[in-house]
């Protein structure tokens, strides 16, 4: 299906190809290797020089090969050791300081996955000195590498082999793009599952070009008064936008999220672009009648099956007149800003004069959110420009990011008009995710249940304080380490192993592989680094490392296993203190994952029932305060005003016994509280706490109860959480607490009085108003199934209920009916409780059945089941489901997360929303539960009755 919202998805570009495997070819450049292009200092280059100038002079435009001769010859090369270099721009009397980082990404599962990011940097681009161009690519799929690769080279040369390269840069550009698509279609190398993002910026002269397709980003920053801001140069191009979303799905693209392709969420309902995360499920595309190819972008270059759907290679392209208001420019991956905003690392350059210096600093910060949020971490890639000597510029009359080529909408093209497109500049990027990944809270779950935490190493050498201030110092400014948290640099330090060096003695070897950090306690270091001379190899000093310069090396092996640059050896008997990346990477995500006060918030009666996330939130909002032997942490005639968690020594508390009748303390009860013998006034308890345990709860709730005063015994760390700090990020816990403790009043000695003993008929007429809400054991997006009392009898009942606005706001009306019907039909059925009336009020529309549930069947897993047990609830599910298809129902619920237990311990089947009653031996729809899903629902090619098992 040909695309009509852009000129070039129509015709050849959009028209659907054989998805034919290619196989790469057998020799290609490393994936890895990221080369710097710049003008090399030989005789041929004087040459070229000369005839450069000349053409300059004769006002001719260059010879495009002369150009791309140069970038045939030039090599990888190191920047210079004050990490930057500097290029003039004759034509502006001005001066381009320049500098970038790529990081490969950690992936536990691919430890030596290759770095599929490549970025190239022409200083000059082609004969003019006044054009330099910059450009990162980020690839994607089995042969990204190869593909980013790939059209780093030949984007290069295609741009400077244009005719109206010199006349018109934007046609010149947009020109280039397509060309390099179809050469990558053409060649060898397999792109239907793989291509790459780009993102390149050509300076000529005052005047800058950036071309961008898929979601990389260049940014510029622009001084306002007393603030530099961001403005975005491109706008990602993904399905967060409206309008490439619109089109994409005018070429046949499927745009759902992975929850709704699995069924969780409502295909037919958008559920993105309104919050400021999207937990790492983005929207993405898929054929129309396949699980494939999932692409999270709308445009890019390769990717031949995606673009039968939309995928193109167009670029979107601003032309910005720089002024003297704008001090730099940033050209990053997606690996950067999934997690940062623009502003962000505008803010961050912005710090820096050297721009080596704000590539190491974004790429650090990057890597640290990347890991917090994820399991793993994407490749980061950034370029820095800094922009110095420019001026001029009228700057009074300069709007923010003066626009030479007014931007047109990205829509209609039908007319087949052959300028290239540029965007709205009202877009605005999709804003970082700020929020665990499914991936992140799985990790954090198993580590919860599972007890996998890692653990800091034994140090071999106790530190004195002289050792640890002078680390300390050492690692006080530097990029890796100055987002770390106290406690992080208290095990950070403990970590630190210390090594002793005699002179001569390597400690890392240019082209080996190391995984550690070296601080320099004392002694001599030198840096050598081979390089080629007319005799051949010889070995250079390069610098020198002593402690008095709180000198530090071998960073960038704490992020990736990558061949060292140069060698580094001792020249007099020295001390290094070692830090190593497995343990580097443990503070990190040990310190994020929050594994010890998460466990300690779930262990808090009152906390049992929240999500990993929301403890998480709260886990972030605890404070944490010492106190020494025999001090007061509350006295008696203070009023308690936070929840306390004891992290660390024990804690005597004394009471009145007149609290313990309060509801709302439990911490208090579940000790043996024994007697003060020097109680005076009343009667009075005393209970010592130990780490792990709490008290002051009944804070959370707002409530003032009695008085009480803690006493440390010993040293004493507890950790701290006020009501506000908690109602901030989960909301009142007051409900949601009532509705526990009223469940647990009732829950142990359920009344024996039976249904036989009322009429039912009575209850076919029962309305909301006569029920008596408890507590909520179980919810979906648009329901809650809990236990209700009817008024006036001891009769504890199970309800579901829907939330009328939430049915409305997802379009479920007729999910909830057919639910309705499905529960009623099958109410003989085994496992399946009988529906004895519906009713419906302003709120809700509910089911009440005949049935009093205890809980999800998956609250009780998390210590396995003994054999008996699990034979029990397996044999249950065998008969339900029997039942269910000797009916033509298909279930597709099974999941310790759908499955309920009643009072007495036994299965029951409450939820129907991924139920269907067949009419034919298949259905197509994609549901269920992600983790149960069979593989023909997976598929998508039509299942049945067998799917349940």
């Amino acid at each position: 299906m040909g695309c009509v919202y852009s000129r070039a998805c129509i015709g050849e570009i959009c028209v659907p190809r054989d998805a034919r495997i290619k196989e790469p070819q057998s020799v290609r450049p490393n994936a890895a290797e990221l080369v710097v292009f710049s003008p090399t200092s030989t005789n041929e280059d004087d040459e070229n020089r000369d005839q450069i100038h000349s053409q300059l002079s004769l006002n001719l435009p260059g010879d495009p090969e002369l150009g791309i001769t140069r970038l045939s010859r030039v090599s990888a090369q190191f920047l210079p050791p004050d990490g930057s270099r500097t290029v003039k721009v004759p034509s502006g009397n001005f001066e381009l300081n320049y500098s970038y980082l790529s990081q490969r990404g950690y992936y536990p599962d691919a430890l030596d996955k290759a770095n599929q990011d490549s970025f190239c940097i022409h200083t000059p681009f082609g004969t003019n000195p006044d054009d330099h161009f910059f450009g990162v690519f980020d690839g994607h799929g089995e042969f990204g590498a190869e593909c980013s690769q790939f059209v780093k080279r030949k984007l290069c040369e295609n741009l400077l082999r244009n005719n109206k390269f010199h006349v018109d840069a934007t046609e010149a550009c947009d020109a280039a793009y397509l060309t390099t698509n179809t050469q990558l279609h053409a060649d060898s190398l397999d792109d239907s599952m793989s291509g790459t993002t780009a993102i390149t910026v050509l300076v000529r002269g005052r005047t800058i070009y950036v071309a961008n397709s898929g979601d990389s980003r260049a940014v510029i920053a622009q001084k306002r008064g007393k603030e530099i801001v961001a403005v975005d140069l491109s706008i990602d191009q993904t399905p967060f936008r409206v309008d490439e979303m619109e089109r994409v799905k005018l070429c046949g693209a499927r745009v759902l999220t992975l929850d709704q392709i699995e069924g969780l969420k409502n295909p037919d309902v958008q559920c993105w672009g309104t919050e400021e995360g999207d937990d790492g499920d983005p929207p993405r595309l898929w054929v129309p009648n396949g699980m494939y190819p999932g692409t999270a972008f709308t445009r890019s270059i390769g990717d031949s099956i995606a673009e039968t759907i939309g995928v193109v290679a167009n670029p979107e392209i601003v032309v910005l007149e720089l002024t003297e208001d704008h001090p730099f420019f940033v050209l990053a991956s997606d690996g950067v800003f999934e997690f940062l905003s623009s502003q962000t690392v505008v803010d961050m350059v912005a710090k820096y004069k050297d721009p080596r210096d704000a590539c190491a600093a974004i790429v650090a910060e990057s890597y640290r959110l990347w890991l917090q949020y994820e399991t793993r971490t994407d490749d980061i890639t950034v370029i820095v420009v800094h922009i110095s000597g420019l001026s001029g510029v009228n700057c009074e009359t300069a709007k923010p990011a003066t626009i030479l080529r007014p931007p047109v909408p990205q829509v209609l093209e039908a007319t087949g008009s052959e300028s290239p497109s540029t965007f709205s500049w009202s877009s605005r990027n999709h804003r970082a995710r700020h929020d665990l990944s499914r991936a992140r809270l799985r990790a954090i779950e198993s580590s919860l249940e599972n007890g996998q935490v890692w653990v800091p190493p034994p140090p071999s050498h106790r530190k004195t304080w002289e050792e640890e201030a002078h680390i300390e110092r050492a690692l006080h400014d530097h990029f890796l380490f100055r987002k770390l948290t106290d406690s992080q640099c208290h095990v950070l330090l403990d970590c630190m192993q210390r090594v002793e060096v005699q002179p001569g003695d390597i400690v890392i070897k240019q082209g080996g592989e190391g995984d550690c950090f070296y601080v320099v306690g004392s002694g001599e270091f030198e840096v050598l680094a081979t390089q080629e001379d007319k005799n051949g190899e010889v070995p250079r000093v390069l610098q020198k490392y002593t402690a008095e310069k709180l000198s530090s090396f071998g960073e960038l092996a704490l992020m990736y296993n990558k061949p060292l640059q140069a060698s580094v050896r001792a020249v007099t008997n020295g001390t290094l203190w070692a830090l190593k990346r497995e343990d580097f990477r443990g503070i990190l995500m040990s310190e994020f994952s929050n594994l010890l006060s998460l466990k300690l918030l779930r262990s808090v009666d009152l906390l049992s029932r929240l999500t990993i996330l929301q403890l998480s939130h709260v886990a972030d909002s605890l404070s944490e305060i010492s106190f020494s032997n025999g001090q007061a942490l509350v006295n008696r005639n203070e009023c308690l005003s936070a929840l306390y968690i004891i992290q660390k020594g024990q804690v005597r508390i004394t009471f009145d016994m007149d609290l313990l009748s309060c509801p709302s303390v439990c911490s208090l009860k579940s000790d043996n509280p024994k007697e003060d013998n020097d109680q005076q006034i009343g009667k009075e308890l005393s209970v010592e706490k130990t780490e792990g345990s709490y008290f002051g709860e009944w804070t959370l709730l707002g409530e003032q109860i009695g008085s009480l005063s803690a006493i440390a015994v010993g040293d004493v760390t507890c950790a701290l959480l006020t009501k506000e700090k908690f109602d901030s990020v989960v909301g009142p816990l007051t409900k949601l607490s009532q509705d526990d403790h009223k469940s647990r009043d009732y829950s142990p000695d359920v009344p024996k009085a039976s249904l036989k003993e009322i009429d039912l008929s009575t209850l076919a007429k029962v309305s909301i108003s006569q029920l008596e809400w408890k507590t909520c054991l179980y919810s979906t997006d648009c329901s809650e199934i809990g236990l209700v009392l009817l008024r006036d009898t001891e009769n504890m009942l199970s309800l579901k209920r829907f939330s009328k606005q939430k049915i409305k706001k997802l379009g479920k009306e007729a999910q909830v009916l057919k639910e309705k019907d499905l529960m009623k039909s099958m109410s003989s059925a085994a496992c399946v409780p009988e529906v004895l009336c519906t009713c419906a009020d302003q709120m809700h529309a509910a089911i009440l059945l005949n049935t009093c549930l205890a809980c999800p069947l998956a609250s009780i897993l998390h210590t396995p089941l003994d054999e008996q047990s699990a034979r029990f609830c397996a044999a249950s599910i065998v008969s339900a489901l029997e039942d269910l298809h000797e009916n033509g129902v298909l279930y597709r619920g099974v999941s310790p997360d759908v499955l309920m237990l009643d009072k007495t311990g036994h299965l029951q089947l409450v939820d129907f929303r991924f139920g269907k009653k067949l009419s034919s031996e298949r259905t197509f729809t994609i549901c269920g539960m992600a983790d149960s899903l069979a593989p023909e629902v997976v598929q998508g090619k039509g299942h049945g009755l067998p799917a349940d098992w």
